[in-house]
């Protein structure tokens, strides 16, 4: 927890150790609240596909073949990565959860991490929702790690599946993780379909509420809009991967004025190729500005809040805050660079200028995790040496 806040400590304040950050801003810590860890063994996969050849292409034959130790190690892998970009919490969506929250607690990350529930998996694994179930008592008292639910999409989960899960989420307040209309396809299946937009189908069944994560919502109508700012759940935005599959810009200006609280994600690194926050920050700025052409929209404030506290509601963690009492999560940037010169905006600086390797230190929960190149919960040497190697005919 901190401390305390200010340049003066209160007398008798006794650390064990003191560390200059002078040349430096000190800032709470990046949160990337929609990533799909292991597929970091995917990054560069499947280039060039739009979604759905994507999923159906590379991403479901190749978790065929992921097992939960190649989990672990594409978990472990996403982990240093995320650390060394400034990222303290990391809201995850994947198989073998059990091998990411082991992860996650080695690598000293604090993480929400949702099981994905989808009808395919639950014909392979007919006990999976009691299972999930079973991760959450073993990680109860852990105080970095909670457990919440995915139900993967519209597409991929029926009426029974998705009926089911809403209980389940409503009677041990799990955290929901879902995508919702990430691609013009979605909405118009869905609407086709069932005659209602995916977000509309998913509150149907209880799913949206102030403990949900949306990913995506690149389609959503103004009416869907509505819907979501009525209920209180939260978008995670992930523009980079969004326009390196095609799927498109999602409107956040609009989610932001009808009272959204919007976070940011990167998605995963096979979508996406990396887990900078910052960057996920400055194109999520830049492309309301420019599709919008009012260069206000998206300030600095508004940015650095979406990549630190927006996300705190929906998962049952604090974050983005430096205050007596709070979780100690915090980043150190180093301001030495040319591009940080002649400093007259320091979060300006930090939207428009900023690159992942101004991080000079990361601590979470107090606990140093990386210090001027050094990881300290992870052995880089080791990890690369143990890294499965999946070689998909498409890559």
């Amino acid at each position: 927890m901190v401390a305390f806040v200010g340049a003066q400590p209160p007398e008798g304040f006794d650390p064990d150790r003191q560390i200059d950050c002078h040349g430096a801003l000190l800032m709470p810590g990046l949160v990337n609240a929609h990533t799909h860890s292991p597929l970091s063994l995917l990054r560069s996969g499947g280039e060039g596909l739009p979604l759905q050849n994507w999923l159906e292409q590379v991403i479901w034959p190749y978790e065929a073949r992921h097992t939960a130790e190649s989990c672990y190690w594409g978990a472990l892998l996403n982990a240093a990565e995320c650390i060394r970009s400034g990222i303290t919490c990391v809201c995850d969506m994947y198989i073998h959860p059990q091998s990411v929250a082991r992860a996650m607690s080695e690598a000293g990350l604090r993480a929400l991490v949702t099981p994905t529930v989808t009808d395919a998996l639950l014909e392979e694994i007919p006990n999976l929702l009691t299972q999930i179930l079973h991760l959450r008592e073993q990680w109860a008292n852990h105080p970095l790690i909670r457990i919440g639910i995915a139900p993967h999409a519209v597409y991929t989960c029926g009426d029974r599946l998705l009926s089911a899960v809403a209980k389940l989420a409503e009677r041990y307040d799990l955290p929901i993780h879902v995508h919702v209309s990430e691609t013009a396809r979605e909405q118009q299946d869905c609407l086709s379909q069932h005659g209602v937009t995916p977000l509309a189908r998913l509150d149907s069944f209880g799913l949206i509420t102030p403990h949900t994560l949306m990913a995506h919502c690149v389609w959503l109508s103004s009416s869907d809009i509505d819907l979501a700012a009525q209920r209180g759940a939260t978008v995670v935005h992930c523009p980079r991967s969004n326009l390196k599959l095609g799927s498109g810009i999602a409107p956040a200006e609009d989610f932001l004025r009808a009272g959204i609280s919007v976070a940011l994600g990167t998605d995963s690194s096979a979508s996406n190729n990396s887990q900078d926050i910052l960057e996920e920050m400055r194109f999520a700025s830049l492309l309301q500005k420019g599709t919008r052409g009012d260069p206000a929209l998206l300030s600095p404030a508004q940015s650095l809040a979406m990549a630190t506290s927006a996300a705190g509601p929906a998962t049952g963690f604090s974050l983005g805050h430096l205050a007596i009492q709070e979780p100690a999560d915090l980043i150190l940037v180093s301001r030495r660079e040319p591009h940080w010169q002649p400093g007259l905006n320091s979060q300006a600086d930090l939207l428009y200028a900023a690159s992942a390797s101004d991080v000079v230190l990361t601590m979470v929960n107090g606990v140093i995790l990386y210090e001027n190149g050094v990881h300290n919960t992870i052995d880089m040497e080791r990890l690369y040496r143990t890294l499965p190697r999946f070689h998909p005919s498409v890559m």
